[in-house]
């Protein structure tokens, strides 16, 4: 996607047309340097934009005013969210948001619809549970099959055809005969979320219940482990939770009746089976907590998981 044709072929589909250049970009930090109309913008493209990833956009959009995104998908929120700091953004299906000096667009199309992921063997349920595991420690990336197969709960057939994947997409790349190094760990990070979400906690779901009387949540006195709201309430108290979301292996009535759960379908607590080994914090991972945080798309939940990305994954990225 990463090509000047893909930004003419965006703005291509565009009602009228609009004077489009490529210039020579020296900021390492953008895809491209171009002018509309005579005017410098600065280029990031993405695959699939959500309203989570804008503040890990933030630290590239906070160094220009002159700024346009392009996206093969724009969730519509995301959109909203960045008409509201004036970020010009284009996407696939022709629906634009341009406020420069000299041209004003706003193109709302009803088309538009996510992007199915290329088929690839990292971008899936399995592949979603070695990403776990891997950006949380990029060096494991040179542990072997077994123990990542062990560390993950996956096959060790999964691990080759998944690190094979990885190599061959550009996401990892090799620094010696022996030595692998894991890169594009922000792209990684953007594409896990949706998929962490969406794939992987489903399938572990036992149910959604809800607390019998007052909010009791750290009154549970069992072995579980918090994500979510809460999760991120025990890392950095910045956050009260309104949604539950805990892991545990314990049987759901042992669940139940400890912490005076009621079962209902629309419940503020979600109740999941864990996908990992480790199960000796209170709260599951940072990365973990981060993911679900960003997915809900609520500001407040976004501004503390920017707290915890700062914190615990930016030094990994």
């Amino acid at each position: 996607m990463n090509s000047f044709k893909t930004i003419q072929d965006y703005f291509g589909k565009l009602d009228f047309k609009l004077s489009l250049s490529e210039e020579n970009n020296t900021d390492n930090t953008f895809d491209f340097l171009i002018h509309i109309n005579e005017e410098p913008l600065y280029v990031t493209i993405k695959k699939e934009v959500r309203p989570g990833y804008l503040h890990v956009l933030n630290e590239t959009f906070e160094q220009k005013n002159n700024l346009l995104l392009v996206a093969d998908y724009i969730t519509p929120l995301a959109k909203e969210k960045l008409k509201e700091r004036h970020i010009n953004y284009i996407d696939s299906f022709g629906n634009a948001y341009l406020s420069l000096e000299k041209v004003k667009i706003y193109i709302e199309k009803s088309n538009a619809k996510p992007i199915v992921n290329e088929s690839t063997e990292v971008f899936t349920p399995t592949g979603a549970k070695l990403l776990f595991e891997l950006l949380q420690h990029p060096e494991h990336i040179n542990t072997t099959y077994r123990d990542l197969a062990e560390a993950c709960a996956i096959s060790l057939g999964s691990v080759s055809k998944i690190m094979k994947a990885l190599v061959r997409d550009g996401y990892a790349v090799r620094v010696n005969k022996t030595q692998l190094q894991l890169v594009k760990r922000k792209e990684l990070l953007e594409r896990w979320i949706p998929l962490i979400n969406e794939k992987v906690l489903p399938t572990y779901k036992v149910g959604n219940f809800n607390f019998i009387k007052n909010n009791n949540w750290k009154n549970i006195d069992l072995e579980v482990q918090w994500g979510g709201e809460p999760g991120a309430a025990l890392l950095n108290q910045y956050l009260n939770p309104e949604k539950f979301s805990l892991f545990t292996n314990h049987y759901k009535n042992d669940i139940i009746k400890n912490g005076r759960l009621l079962p209902n379908p629309n419940g503020e607590v979600a109740i999941y089976k864990p996908f990992w080994k480790n199960q000796e914090n209170r709260t599951v991972s940072p990365l973990l907590i981060y993911a679900q945080l960003m997915y809900s798309g609520k500001d407040r939940n976004i501004e503390t998981a920017k707290l915890i990305y700062d914190e615990y994954i930016k030094p990994k990225l």
